[in-house]
């Protein structure tokens, strides 16, 4: 269990969002964000360096009990103070600012993509112009270019600024992106020539103020500007400098699917075994009976027992300092895609085993899958990488560190896949680029890189002796992600694959109650289906109407 369960005692984690306004909402976010940063206590060299308390709060379940406040803490902790403590090493006057980050006194925003340039930042089009002062102007020539879902609205108590990531452009000639430090708003209202416009709340999640922010020549001094005025002899590696900080956030905030999918797995799972129905013979069983309540939440179970044993050994590879750049993003983005789509599709089915109940965002399930299709696409959309990495393998650039287990199930589906790919890419006279690598092989990238980070977590929690029960649903779960191939290649008819995920199931089933009080996320769910208590206590507490109400039949109408 999260040693953070000590702050659940406080009021600010007991308040309901219910009960509040969506404006006190957002700024109980914010409070609860300062609130687990100070209790972390991070210094810059926990961030710089990527320390164990680094990634232990990216897989703390207090992550998951508020993913607004999650949000705002990996932004404030991983983007803005890590791209700040590059600089600091050696511009002392930002290590105060870095330290009144880290304390939550300020909340910086970063601000790199552009409503007209998600993924394709590099071709951002805010400016920030040198003068002949040695001050700068900071201009947005046009919706297009202004910058897109950082919170930046005026939040009491909260002092906000921005690493806005523009053009620098000196003596009319554009020397390419570089952050500089822009003061929004002073937690009551904006800063001259700042305009915040807020987004509507996004669909199931907890309310946050992302905003679509522009600059009217915005005067910055000379400080603003994080590193040289010189134009850089490599562009390109001069963006992914400054954006450096995206690739550490790829692999840490991919870590946090897993406090989510435990809290998801809790919840269904203690919801089916205390929910009776009537059988044919009139007495009241559990509907955990039924083999159908069972496999979302035992394959569940699997995955998240899989993936505690992956992302440590994950973490340590990503921080050996030997290990070249490439292949450390390769493991985030494997990491990415495995946790996304298992989060994914476990949520649908464990949401809709939970029938009307699974439909509320205060049952905690469909509200953690909306909130982790956030996760999917920030630091890098999951499908987009995925196609980069599959496509530089099969260029031969780098490679993936190589099986451990090559004769496993698992083993064999990546090496297929990828060998299958890599024939078809040479039969292509345009190569790479070409029309048909498009029609043909961008959709088979995603999988491939799936079916690399399921070997690579499977041979993880092998090594680590995980319990071969829920090892081998694991793998017959993945197994049944792709059964064509299995049979065609492995001999493994539909018949023998569901055999395969029978077993396991069977073997798991009578130990499901002790495999949840084993997640130990209890403390950190809320959701009023727990148990009947909990229920009566949610149903006590909402407006009410008739006879049993302090109010008239009807509504007052405001139209």
């Amino acid at each position: 269990m999260s040693s953070t369960t000590v702050l659940l005692d406080q009021n600010l984690f007991n308040l309901s969002y219910n009960s509040l306004s969506e404006v006190d909402q957002t700024r109980m976010s914010d409070l609860r964000a300062r609130s687990i940063t100070r209790y972390y206590g991070f210094a810059p060299n926990d961030i710089s360096h990527l320390t164990p308390k680094f990634w232990a709060f990216h897989r703390d379940d207090i992550c998951a009990f508020d993913i607004s406040a999650f949000s705002l803490i990996t932004i404030q902790c991983n983007l803005v103070a890590g791209t700040l403590a590059t600089y600091a090493e050696k511009r002392t006057e930002y290590q105060n600012l870095v330290k009144r980050v880290l304390s939550f006194d300020v909340q910086g925003q970063y601000m790199l993509t552009e409503l007209g340039h998600g993924l394709d930042a590099k071709h951002l089009e805010t400016t920030a112009t040198l003068l002949s002062d040695g001050s700068f102007d900071l201009y947005t020539p046009r919706l297009h270019a202004a910058k897109y879902m950082p919170p930046t609205s005026p939040v009491e108590g909260f002092p906000r600024f921005g690493l806005v990531m523009a053009r620098l452009i000196v003596e009319n000639e554009d020397r390419d992106v570089r952050p500089f430090i822009v003061w929004l708003n002073n937690g009551r209202e904006m800063c001259p020539g700042v305009t915040c416009r807020v987004l509507p709340r996004r669909a199931g999640s907890k309310p946050l103020d992302h905003s679509i922010t522009s600059f009217n020549h915005v005067r910055l001094p000379a400080s603003a500007l994080l590193g040289s005025l010189a134009k850089p002899d490599d562009p390109r590696q001069n963006f992914l400098h400054v954006i450096s900080r995206i690739g550490v956030g790829t692999m840490a905030i991919s870590t946090t699917l897993l406090p989510i999918l435990k809290r998801c797995a809790f919840v269904a799972g203690k919801y089916s075994l205390r929910r009776r129905i009537t059988n044919p013979e009139g007495s009241l069983i559990s509907i955990f009976t039924f083999r159908t309540q069972q496999q979302p939440i035992l394959h569940a179970l699997a995955q998240i027992a899989v993936f505690e044993a992956w992302i440590p050994q994950c973490i340590a590879q990503y921080t050996d300092p030997t290990l070249t750049a490439p292949v450390r993003h390769a493991l985030g983005v494997c990491v990415k895609a495995v946790l996304s789509k298992a989060v994914q599709h476990s949520g649908f089915h464990l949401a809709e085993r939970c029938g009307a109940q699974g439909l509320y965002e205060y049952n905690h399930i469909v509200e953690s899958q909306l909130e982790s299709r956030g996760i999917a696409v920030s630091e890098g959309d999951t499908l987009v990488l995925s196609i980069r990495l599959t496509t530089e393998l099969l260029l031969n650039r780098y490679a993936m560190p190589q099986s451990r287990h090559p004769a496993t199930l698992l083993a064999q589906h990546e090496t297929g896949l990828l060998a299958a790919t890599r024939t078809r890419l040479h039969t292509m006279s345009d190569g790479h680029r070409g029309a048909e690598y498009n029609r043909v092989l961008l959709p088979q990238c995603l999988p491939i890189v799936e079916a690399i980070g399921q070997r690579m977590a499977y041979e993880a929690a092998l090594d680590a002796g995980v319990e071969p029960d829920l090892l081998a649903l694991y793998e017959a779960g993945v197994v049944l992600q792709d059964p064509a191939w299995y049979a065609e290649h492995c001999g493994l008819s539909r018949e023998a694959q569901l055999d395969q995920e029978r077993r396991a199931l069977d073997a798991l089933e009578p130990r499901v109650e002790e495999l949840l009080d084993g997640l130990g996320v209890e403390r950190f769910c809320t959701a009023p289906i727990l148990s009947a208590e909990r229920m009566e206590r949610f149903v006590a507490g909402l407006p009410t109407f008739g006879e049993d109400g302090n109010r008239e039949g009807q509504r007052e109408s405001r139209l």
